[in-house]
C-alpha cells in the first residue's frame, strides 16, 4: 500500500530520536555531579523519550486496527492521554461534499461530551486547519475569532487552550486532530504541537488503512449480498416473507438496527410498509406516507437517495411523528425500475452509533437497485400466480354455470361452441326445457374478462334459477325480472342477452333481445336468411325497463344461430380484414347441409380463415339451434 512507506520514514524517524535520548541519559549519568545543572533539561528530554516512545507504541497499536470504528476513539483517547488533556476530537473530511464532520468528541474520562458535529470548510477552529493545511496552538481559544464557541454552548464544556492539527495522507487532508485543555490548567506549547503533528501522521495513515480494508469488506458484502438476491427464488415466498427477508440482509450488510422497506401506491401516491424493524408490528399496517411529506415522501416525489447525518437538523424529518427514529442519522433510496417508482428503502440507528456516510449511501443505492428488480419480478410472479388463481376460480365458476351437455329435445338439435378470451370470460348460454313443446334458449355477454365477469355470471345464473315457470315462458318477462333484480348490483359491468322461447307444438319463436347481436335464422326452405333485429336495452342499467318481445314462426327445416360479438369483431393481425354479420350469414348459408353440431365448429373455422388468425381477442360463443 502506499502508506507503507510512510509508516516506516515515522518509525525512523522515532527511532533514531530514542537512540538520541538514550545516548544523552547514559552521558549525564557518566558524568556525575559535575553536569548536575544539566539535569534539569536531561528530564525534559527523559519526557520527550517518554511520549516518543508512546508514540512507537501507540503507532504499531493504531496500525494493527483496521475497525475505523475502533480506531477513531483510540486516536482520540491516545492524543488525549499521551498529551494530558482533558478532551479531544478528531474530524474527517467528507471528499464529496468538502465538509468535515466529528462523529464523537471524548471527555477526561473517555466520555462522550459531543456527538455528531458538521463544519464548512474554514468554519471553527478545525475547519481552519483543514483549509489553510496548517497547525494552530491556542493560549485562550475564546481571545480567537476563529474559534466558535457554540460547541461549548452546546455541550457544556469550557475551552480553554488548544491545539490542532492537521491529518495528511500523501499531501491530501483527510482530516483534523484537536486536543483541549492541558490538565492542570496549563498550556499546550510547541513540543505539544510536535507530538501531535507526529501521532496525527500515524493516525492519518492508520485511518487511511481502516478506510481501505472497509471498503473492501463492504465491497465483499455487498458481492456476497447481491448474489444471495441471485439464488433468491421469489416463487419461494410471498411478498410479505420477500419484505421480511429484504430488510433483515440490508440490515445486516450496512450493520444496521432499523429500517423500512416501503412500497408505492401510485393511485393514491402514498407509501405503505411492505417491512419494518425498529417499528412495532402492530403501527405497522396503520402507517402511510404521502409522497413529499417527511424523509422518506421526499425520497419517494424527488425519486433521489438522501443522506441526513443529523436528523434533528434537517427540516424534512418529523419531530412530532408518533414513531420516530432512536437514531441522529439516516440514509434512504428510491426504489426505482425503468424509472417507475416501486418503493422506497430507508435504513438507520447504526450499531457503532455513527453517522451513515457517502459511501453507506452509495452502497444503499447499489442494494435499491437490485432490490428493484428482485421485487419487480416478485410482483410479477405473484401477479401472475394471483391470475391463475383467479383464472382457476372463474373457471370454477363458469363450470357450474355453463351446461355440461345440452338436453335432448324432441324436435329440436343443438351444436354449440364456446371459446373464452384467456381461459375464461364473460359469455355464458343455457338451454332450458320448460315442457312437452317449449324450450328457451338464452345467450349472454358479461362485459370483461376473468373472475369479475365470471362472479357477475355467477350472479345471473342464480337470478335466473329463482324464477317460476311463467318468467321464464315469455322473454319479455324474463328481462323485466332479471333487469330489475340487477339494477345496481352489477359493480359497473353490463349485460346483454337474447333470450328465447321455442314452441315446437306451434312451430313458433317466442324472443326478445336485450342489447345484444341479433341473431340470424335461417330458413333452408326459402334460402333465406333473416336478422332477428329488435331495439332493446343493457340488463342492470336502467330501473324499472319494459322489454317488449316479438314472435316468428319457426318450423322444421330452420334454423337459428345465436352468436356473441367475439365472431363478428374478429380480423386479423394489422385489421385489414375483419368478419362481419354478412360473412357469418353467408358462412351459415354454406353450411346449411350440415348438422347444428358439425355447423357451430365450421363456423368458427370459417371465421378464422378468413381473418387467416386463429386466436381471438374476445369471447367467443355460437349456439345453433335446428328445427327438424
Amino acid at each position: 500500500m502506499p502508506c507503507v512507506p510512510e509508516k516506516r520514514e515515522s518509525a525512523k524517524k522515532l527511532e533514531a530520536f530514542f537512540g538520541f535520548c538514550r545516548f544523552e541519559k547514559r552521558q549525564s549519568l557518566t558524568l556525575g555531579p559535575i553536569h548536575a545543572s544539566l539535569g534539569a533539561s536531561m528530564v525534559k528530554v527523559d519526557s520527550e523519550a517518554r511520549k516518543y516512545r508512546s508514540l512507537l507504541s501507540t503507532s504499531t497499536i493504531l496500525n494493527a486496527n483496521l475497525d475505523l470504528y475502533q480506531l477513531l476513539p483510540l486516536i482520540m483517547l491516545y492524543s488525549k492521554d499521551l498529551l494530558e488533556a482533558e478532551a479531544s476530537s478528531l474530524f474527517l473530511l467528507e471528499e464529496k461534499d468538502g465538509f468535515l464532520y466529528c462523529e464523537v468528541a471524548l471527555g477526561e474520562k473517555g466520555e462522550i461530551i459531543q456527538k455528531y458535529a458538521r463544519l464548512e470548510p474554514g468554519q471553527g477552529i478545525a475547519g481552519w486547519v483543514a483549509k489553510e493545511k496548517k497547525p494552530i496552538l491556542l493560549e485562550d481559544a475564546y481571545t480567537d475569532a476563529r474559534f466558535n464557541p457554540s460547541l461549548d454552548q452546546k455541550t457544556g464544556f469550557r475551552t480553554r487552550s488548544l491545539a490542532c492539527v492537521p491529518l495528511f495522507v500523501q499531501d491530501q487532508v483527510i482530516g483534523t486532530l484537536e486536543i483541549l485543555n492541558k490538565s492542570g490548567n496549563r498550556s499546550f506549547d510547541n513540543s505539544d504541537i510536535e507530538v501531535l503533528a507526529s501521532l496525527s501522521e500515524i493516525a492519518a495513515i492508520a485511518i487511511k488503512n481502516a478506510k481501505t480494508h472497509e471498503s473492501l469488506k463492504k465491497r465483499i458484502l455487498e458481492l456476497s449480498l447481491l448474489y444471495e438476491f441471485e439464488k433468491l427464488t421469489v416463487a419461494e415466498k410471498s411478498i410479505q416473507e420477500l419484505g421480511n427477508w429484504l430488510i433483515d440482509k440490508v440490515l445486516e450488510f450496512l450493520e444496521a438496527k432499523a429500517g423500512t422497506i416501503y412500497l408505492a401506491d401510485p393511485t393514491l401516491e402514498v407509501l405503505r410498509i411492505l417491512a419494518a424493524r425498529g417499528i412495532p408490528d402492530d403501527a405497522i399496517h396503520s402507517i402511510q406516507v404521502p409522497y413529499g411529506e417527511g424523509v422518506s415522501g421526499w425520497v419517494a416525489k424527488e425519486k433521489q437517495s438522501l443522506l441526513i447525518q443529523n436528523l434533528d437538523e434537517d427540516p424534512r424529518y418529523d419531530k412530532n411523528a408518533k414513531y420516530k427514529f432512536e437514531a441522529s442519522s439516516l440514509i434512504s433510496a428510491p426504489l426505482l425500475y425503468r424509472g417507475e417508482l416501486l418503493g422506497v428503502i430507508s435504513v438507520n440507528n447504526k450499531y457503532s452509533g455513527y453517522a451513515f456516510t457517502h459511501a453507506d449511501l452509495e452502497m444503499l443505492g447499489a442494494i435499491a437497485n437490485r432490490l428493484s428488480v428482485t421485487i419487480q419480478n416478485a410482483n410479477l410472479f405473484h401477479k401472475v400466480v394471483d391470475n391463475e388463481r383467479e383464472l382457476k376460480r372463474a373457471r370454477e365458476v363458469m363450470a357450474k354455470i355453463l351446461p355440461s351437455a345440452l338436453p335432448y329435445v324432441p324436435g329440436l338439435e343443438f351444436g354449440v361452441q364456446h371459446i373464452p378470451f384467456d381461459n375464461v370470460g364473460g359469455d355464458f348460454y343455457n338451454v332450458i326445457k320448460l315442457d312437452e313443446h317449449r324450450t328457451a334458449v338464452l345467450i349472454a355477454d358479461v362485459s370483461g374478462h376473468g373472475l369479475s365477469a365470471s362472479v357477475v355470471a355467477a350472479v345471473i345464473h342464480t337470478v335466473m334459477e329463482t324464477f317460476e315457470e311463467e318468467t321464464l315462458s315469455s322473454p319479455s318477462k324474463f328481462f323485466t325480472a332479471l333487469n330489475h333484480a340487477l339494477y345496481n348490483k352489477l359493480a359497473g359491468n353490463f349485460l346483454t342477452s337474447f333470450y328465447a322461447v321455442a314452441h315446437t307444438g306451434t312451430n313458433t319463436l317466442v324472443y326478445s333481445n336485450a342489447g345484444h347481436n341479433p341473431p340470424i335464422l335461417y330458413r333452408k326452405e326459402e334460402g333465406t336468411s333473416l336478422p332477428l333485429e329488435t331495439k332493446g336495452k343493457l340488463v342492470g342499467v336502467i330501473p324499472d325497463l319494459f322489454f317488449e318481445e316479438f314472435v316468428t314462426s319457426f318450423k322444421p327445416m330452420d334454423r337459428l344461430v345465436l352468436y356473441t360479438d367475439g365472431i363478428t369483431e374478429h380480423s386479423n393481425e394489422d385489421r385489414s380484414r375483419r368478419y362481419s354479420e354478412d360473412l357469418l350469414t353467408l358462412a351459415i348459408r354454406s353450411l346449411s347441409q350440415n348438422s347444428a353440431g358439425d355447423t357451430a365448429p365450421g363456423l368458427i373455422k370459417e371465421c378464422r380463415t378468413y381473418c387467416r388468425r386463429s386466436d381471438f381477442e374476445d369471447d367467443v360463443t355460437l349456439l345453433v339451434v335446428d328445427r327438424v
